[in-house]
């Protein structure tokens, strides 16, 4: 894997690290290829019983990266993005991830997925799928509502509203607000990966049995909607006016 995505197999334990600085931790289509077959592994790996997943010190995820976005716009089809999707919902060993900083877009719905969330006290989260000319996304537009209620899941994807670290937990989208959430999230994943692994497994795959099939479907769909909206003005004026570094302008579209 090339440095913007780092993968380490460690003492039964697979350490995927989003690491794109520059770029705020944006996630391009090669990194997603790249997470997608890190999580493959896991589900295929039995020497791998737990996936840790963690950003940079002072950011997780900026979300989708605007050039992908842009390409999108001129009928450049998803490649890898899906496949990620697909393979977090499939993926039966338990996911802990640990968040230092903003989590944007997907930055945060990828999130509804880990098992185990630790959050530094600078944690944010935010959604701002209209404000980019787009719609909820991995499965947001039912599981964010099941997670955190419907009056906050309606103030972050149709406001663009943020949720803090401390909120997250009070909503139970988070397990613990930590100073050191790294340290945090490593320690979890070293005590579950010292369980019955093949009793840990089965666990997972009973707790999402009922709903696997249903997420899948749902970002089927949202993924449909999401590749037609942003080949319209609307997203294409704010993808533009996010790289040009100025407020969009609906009126135009």
């Amino acid at each position: 894997m090339d440095d913007f995505i780092t993968s380490v197999v460690s003492n039964n334990i697979l350490t995927l690290k989003i690491n794109r600085p520059n770029a705020r931790n944006a996630l391009n289509q090669h990194m997603y290829l790249l997470l997608a077959q890190g999580l493959e592994q896991a589900q295929q790996d039995e020497l791998i019983r737990v996936v840790l997943i963690q950003g940079t010190n002072d950011i997780f995820c900026a979300g989708n990266d605007m050039q992908d976005f842009q390409a999108m716009s001129q009928g450049q089809p998803d490649q890898y993005g899906a496949r990620f999707m697909r393979a977090l919902i499939n993926c039966d060993k338990p996911i802990v991830a640990a968040v230092n900083g903003p989590a944007i877009g997907i930055g945060t719905t990828l999130l509804q997925f880990v098992d185990f969330l630790y959050v530094a006290p600078t944690a944010i989260f935010q959604t701002p799928f209209i404000a980019m000319g787009l719609c909820p996304e991995f499965g947001s537009s039912e599981l964010l509502a099941q997670q955190i209620g419907t009056r906050k899941a309606k103030a972050m994807i149709l406001a663009g509203e943020r949720m803090l670290a401390t909120e997250a937990v009070t909503l139970g989208f988070a397990n613990e607000v930590s100073t050191s959430a790294d340290d945090t999230a490593a320690a979890k994943a070293v005590s579950l990966a010292k369980l019955a692994p093949i009793a840990m497994r089965t666990s997972k795959a009973m707790l999402m049995n009922a709903s696997r099939q249903q997420l899948l479907d749902i970002i089927e769909y949202e993924n449909k909607k999401l590749a037609y909206l942003v080949t319209q003005p609307e997203s294409q004026e704010a993808v533009n006016a996010f790289i040009e570094k100025r407020q969009p302008d609906f009126n135009l579209c």
